[in-house]
């Protein structure tokens, strides 16, 4: 028996290792399995007590720091997925990319571990360090990928439907750009992290936003505001790049991202000594948003039309475009988060920030709750939409295709909806209904991720060759 199960133990980790599908897959799970340790300590289960029978620390003494950790933990694995996926889409040297892969991999492992041991079991310094080491390791990593990005004119796109400047291709020059800055922005909160006081104090954004800042806390702040847009700047760019976004949408998209990019980025920056900077910001969202609308109204077009082409439907009908729509509900999501987003992020976001000194009068612990709602609702939001893209990069079909989409999508709707009433049900308003919705909606997207995932690690890889021009 274990002659038989060993080689396909060997075969299935040289997949999961060894190809870009695989490397997908292992850093969605390795996320994935943070989030259900998580959840063992929180929501319903936290009766349970758990944590004392696991030996995890979840005491308020350096709360705020564990917290902190735990969103570098998360990020960290997100963002090396999405660098692998650059690295699948967009050409660059086979010696770049394997330089670049096994550090992105080794870097996020080691500092997610050691930050988890770090912060839930007990403050042992060495962890520390290696959590500091494994960081290092992804940053030197994402040098790699800039360098290997870096534009030239000879990657120019022969064909005239492709946004470009002066020879240099527009899309590999915003990747590019998304790198660099998201290395400098790295660095911009490791160093306000470093030196920040005397005693490594630490501290959660949304505590303090009634109260003065000094210029560290004004670049960490910075810091996190950024990294999260420039991760769904990237996010954006994959989608363009995944489904060859061409002609007339491209042209306009992408000066319209790079734009709205770099404004933003410098925005964010000067918040360290320009008080009026977040007006910059809006500037710049302002290009950002409507791009990601125009991708969106692209993508939905070009599913019900090669949806149709399948059926060979000569004259459809608005019931049929619709079909075709819904028929695929892993492409269709992709798309749909796009604009969801607007509704669920970016509407509400406007209405706080067009009352926010009615905001600013009330109890400070609804504005609180509104902000950490706000951007844990867009960085799940982002999740769910690269897991969607990982679904089908990786070719799962059938009726599972059909079970994980819908799951994702539906319940993250749901989930994301429902959020809305709990965060700006006012003080002492019991909405227990909403609390029911994101929680159950939250159980569906788990379970729907989490069977994606275990068939694609256990099963057939499913592999199909990347999209390219």
């Amino acid at each position: 028996m274990a002659a038989t199960i060993l080689p396909k133990l060997k075969t299935r980790l040289l997949w999961l290792f060894g190809t870009t599908g695989g490397l997908l897959i292992v850093a969605a799970a390795w996320d994935t399995l943070i989030v259900v340790f998580l959840s063992l300590f929180s929501g319903p289960v936290r009766s349970w007590d758990l944590a004392d029978k696991l030996g995890v620390h979840l005491g308020s003494v350096g709360r705020q720091g564990r917290i902190v950790v735990l969103y570098h933990v998360l990020a960290l694995p997100f963002v090396a997925a999405i660098a692998c996926f650059i690295l699948d889409q967009v050409p660059v040297k086979a010696s770049q990319r394997r330089a670049i892969l096994p550090a992105l991999t080794a870097g996020y492992m080691l500092a997610s571990s050691a930050g988890l041991a770090f912060g839930y079991w007990g403050h042992n310094w060495i962890a520390h360090g290696l959590f500091l080491v494994g960081l290092s390791v992804v940053f030197y990593a994402g040098v790699l990928l800039a360098v290997a990005l870096f534009p030239t004119r000879t990657q120019a796109d022969a064909q005239t439907n492709y946004a470009q400047f002066k020879g240099i291709p527009l899309e590999r020059l915003a990747f590019f750009l998304t790198i660099v800055f998201t290395l400098i922005s790295a660095a911009f909160g490791g160093g306000a992290g470093a030196f920040f006081g005397q005693d490594f104090l630490a501290f959660l954004a949304e505590d303090v936003v009634r109260l003065e800042h000094n210029v560290y806390e004004l670049a960490i702040i910075a810091h996190l505001h950024l990294m999260l847009t420039l991760v769904d700047v990237g996010l954006l760019l994959l989608v363009i790049r995944y489904f060859d976004v061409r002609g007339r949408t491209h042209k306009w998209v992408l000066p319209m991202t790079l734009i709205g990019t770099t404004v933003v980025t410098l925005a964010c920056w000067s918040i360290v000594f320009w008080e009026h900077a977040h007006r910059l910001i809006n500037i710049g969202s302002a290009f950002l948003l409507p791009g990601a609308v125009l991708v969106a109204l692209y993508g939905f077009c070009s599913i019900v039309r090669e949806r149709v082409a399948e059926l060979r439907i000569e004259h459809p009908s608005l019931g049929t475009r619709i079909a075709a729509l819904l028929h695929d509900p892993v492409r269709f999501g992709i798309f749909f988060e796009l604009i969801f987003v607007n509704f669920v992020v970016t509407g509400p976001g406007v209405y706080v920030a067009v009352n926010l000194d009615a905001f600013r009068q009330g109890p400070f612990e609804l504005e609180r709750r509104i902000l950490v709602g706000h951007w844990h609702v867009l960085a799940t939001l982002s999740a769910i939409l690269m897991v969607l893209l990982i679904t089908d990069r990786t070719g799962l079909r059938g009726r599972l295709r059909q079970v994980v989409g819908w799951g994702l999508v539906l319940g993250s709707s749901a989930a994301f909806i429902s959020v809305q009433f709990y965060m700006f049900r006012q003080l002492g308003r019991d909405i227990a209904w909403a609390e029911l919705g994101f929680e159950v909606g939250i159980g569906v997207t788990m379970l729907a991720l989490m069977t994606f995932l275990i068939v694609r690690a256990t099963g057939r890889d499913g592999h199909r060759s990347a999209n390219t021009r």
